[in-house]
């Protein structure tokens, strides 16, 4: 397990979910820690609507959950008749995916691809795509490769979902937050490579309270226990905890800026946009 991977668990574990995504909140609703799981389904069913409408018979439908997880909704999805695989470059967490699913891949569904997007193993697939989607793993994926994946496993009329956020270009300022292709960038690969966007719906502010709850944890509870722990070991083995301190400087520093309180809801509407696209082939 690489720390990547811990980090994902550690997360999973932490706020007590059984699978990793934003939540989704309609237009003044309040956000709590309490009503978090009910966002994350109303997130889900969000994606799902826009899966639906564009697979018209499941009994022979063809998906691809790319960066599935521990492969909770590709789980929901065979549950409700598709036939869907998924792909997840974490090796616990598709050994996890491929056990939760293990009932159906004697009928030649839900099967997990342990691997990165731009190592799918194109050669090997008997039956290209209906639809891709992409559930928060867009951001981790180089868009080149990517495009260049999908032109080889997806149908000539196939569809691409795509729901995760970008970094909004033109914005003054360094963003304290990470993550996210360019807008503007994928805009342009997505015309260089022949795609038409049919659907693009902006959902930022249905998701930025996720900033509010996770600083809550992070910055209220589990910051302020790493500090007690920190004196604690400082009085016990004093020379040994400073050396390790020391040895891992670059990443602590990393993560306290990572973890800063400038990672909120407001500088996630200014720099982010987290968004719904729908991408047709041909």
């Amino acid at each position: 397990m690489d720390s990547k991977e811990f980090g994902l668990v550690a997360a999973q574990q932490l706020f007590k979910v059984e699978d990793l995504h934003y939540g989704f909140w309609d237009e003044n609703e309040e956000a709590t820690l309490g009503n978090w799981k009910d966002a994350q389904e109303k997130h889900t069913n969000f994606l799902f609507k826009y899966i639906f409408d564009n697979i018209q018979e499941k009994q022979n439908s063809r998906i691809l959950d790319v960066g599935c997880g521990v492969g909770v909704t590709t789980k929901k999805l065979l549950d409700l008749g598709y036939n869907i695989d998924g792909l997840v470059p974490y090796k616990w967490m598709a050994e996890y995916a491929s056990k939760m699913n293990s009932s159906y891949k004697n009928k030649n569904r839900g099967h997990i691809y342990d691997c990165k997007f731009e190592e799918f193993p194109v050669e090997d697939l008997k039956q290209k795509y209906q639809l891709v989607f992409f559930s928060e793993s867009f951001q981790y994926v180089d868009m080149c490769e990517t495009f260049h994946i999908l032109k080889n496993i997806l149908e000539d009329k196939g569809t691409v979902i795509i729901f995760d956020f970008f970094k909004k270009d033109g914005i003054s300022g360094k963003s304290p937050l990470g993550g996210g292709h360019s807008i503007n960038s994928f805009y342009k690969m997505v015309k260089d490579n022949n795609y038409s966007i049919c659907v693009d719906t902006d959902v930022t502010n249905n998701v930025s309270p996720n900033l509010k709850l996770v600083n809550e944890v992070l910055v209220e509870r589990l910051i302020p226990f790493s500090d007690t722990f920190d004196k604690f070991m400082m009085t016990r083995s004093k020379k040994i905890y400073s050396f390790i301190k020391w040895l891992l400087r670059k990443r602590i520093s990393k993560l306290s800026f990572k973890y800063s309180n400038s990672r909120n809801e407001e500088n996630f509407i200014k720099y982010k946009t987290y968004r719904l696209i729908i991408l047709s082939k041909g």
